[in-house]
């Protein structure tokens, strides 16, 4: 049996001063509420015959009879007082007291659970984890309208955090960084899914003129020759692809010096070996615990000239990134101490502005495949890379701007700091990749 009770309060109104009273009487019910006990009030309309006077009813919902008689002891007559004064005689009310026996709730109106975490749902999501409060089986329209939407509505959260990222730099992270995050992708949510779209094209495109089919039918992209210590390999076969390769690549060089007007000679000692095989000279002493492995990796490159190496090293690249970026974003907090920043702070611009240069290269890799296909004025899609590129330092700067708040000196002194430390954490995460590419292949 519950303790709690209504308190009704049903008052007649004449014509005159209904509408003055129902501005009135909210605030009055909020000066009642304010008053110890009170739990919550409903203000409702009776319906009346026509002709007869309007009907309003208060009903309150107070904790125990307590509270009732503490109200109408103390504040009460004070507010009936005042209503008094306001509209005299033009208001009559009556007032009860109802005490609840028992609290029965239909099972029609008991709020469903969530299927997730069991948590009752009183809207479209349970506010425990956000899940949708109708969940089902989705048939095969539903899907490809859910897909349809995401990415052709213009207003999807893809296309309005692509827009933010690609043409206001820092402004996506500014907004991350507010708290505004139901309107856009997640950063490495963002990151990852362009990041997988610029690998997974790269697969995809011309690698370029100088890829070679070798006798096996794969793919080289770098053909390479490796000389081991005691153990040089013979030179490449003279109309073999490496060879042929390499020979146009010198011939293209050499070319383009003499147009710049460099002499013969000077030529000839900035290209040389160019025209045969590409060699890489290992005969220094290969020492400590890696010299082995890393011989035999050697020769298994040399095997297919590079074919496998290019392939593995393709695959573990974006992993690498997943360590150089938190790296970055470490080495950024150092430069950034006065205001303090936090640490995530950093690694979301890092995240964003990656994931620009995704995007970016994603364009760069587009034009250049169309670039190779012979048409008038295909020389703008070369001005354009150009451009695109130059315009990457330029976003970063713009970024750093915009998140750190900074004037352009201490944010180009930082930016150039920052680039620095940057290519060479960069060279060294590569490398490391590379090495242990080289000695993991099969």
């Amino acid at each position: 049996m519950s303790s709690k009770l209504i308190y009704e309060v049903e008052c007649e109104l004449d014509p005159d001063i209904v509408a003055d009273y129902d501005a009135w009487l909210p605030g009055h019910v909020r000066d009642v509420l304010a008053c110890a006990g009170f739990l919550g009030a409903t203000i409702g309309v009776l319906e009346t015959p026509a002709g007869e006077r309007q009907r309003r009813s208060i009903r309150y919902q107070l904790e125990n009879a307590a509270a009732l008689d503490q109200y109408l002891e103390s504040k009460a007559t004070q507010l009936r007082t005042e209503t008094a004064e306001r509209f005299g005689g033009r208001v009559h009310c009556k007032r009860r007291v109802i005490k609840p026996r028992v609290e029965l709730v239909p099972a029609a109106l008991e709020p469903p659970r969530c299927l997730n975490c069991g948590a009752p749902v009183t809207g479209r999501h349970c506010a425990e984890c956000g899940q949708a409060g109708d969940v089902h089986v989705l048939s095969m329209r539903e899907v490809a309208g859910d897909i349809t939407h995401s990415l052709l509505h213009l207003d999807s959260r893809v296309w309005r955090t692509l827009k933010l990222l690609v043409l206001r730099p820092g402004e996506l992270t500014r907004e991350f960084i507010a708290g505004r995050h139901q309107a856009y992708l997640p950063p490495f949510r963002l990151y990852l899914a362009v990041s997988i779209l610029f690998f997974a094209l790269s697969a995809l495109l011309p690698h370029g003129e100088f890829a070679e089919v070798n006798d096996e039918g794969e793919t080289v992209v770098a053909p390479v020759t490796l000389k081991l210590p005691g153990n040089a390999p013979e030179a490449a076969p003279a109309g073999s692809a490496p060879d042929r390769a390499a020979a146009e690549l010198g011939e293209d060089v050499r070319k383009e010096l003499a147009k710049a007007g460099v002499d013969p000679a000077v030529i000839s000692k900035m290209t040389p070996g160019l025209g045969s095989s590409c060699d890489i000279d290992l005969t220094l002493p290969l020492i400590g615990p890696i010299g082995e492995p890393l011989s035999r990796a050697c020769e298994k490159i040399t095997a297919d000239g590079g074919a496998r190496l290019f392939e593995r090293f393709t695959d573990t690249a974006p992993r690498l990134m997943f360590v150089f970026l938190p790296l970055m974003a470490a080495v950024a907090l150092l430069f950034y101490r006065h205001p303090r920043r936090f640490y995530a702070e950093h690694l979301v611009l890092f995240l964003h502005n990656h994931a620009f240069m995704f995007v970016l290269l994603t364009a760069t890799g587009t034009l250049n495949a169309v670039a190779t296909i012979q048409l008038p004025l295909i020389g703008v899609l070369n001005l354009l890379n150009f451009l695109l590129f130059a315009y990457l330092p330029y976003y970063v700067f713009g970024s750093m701007r915009v998140v750190y708040g900074e004037d352009r000196l201490k944010t180009a002194t930082k930016f150039t700091a920052l680039a620095a430390i940057y290519f060479v954490l960069l060279s060294a995460t590569m490398l490391a990749g590379l090495v242990y590419t080289a000695l993991v292949l099969p």
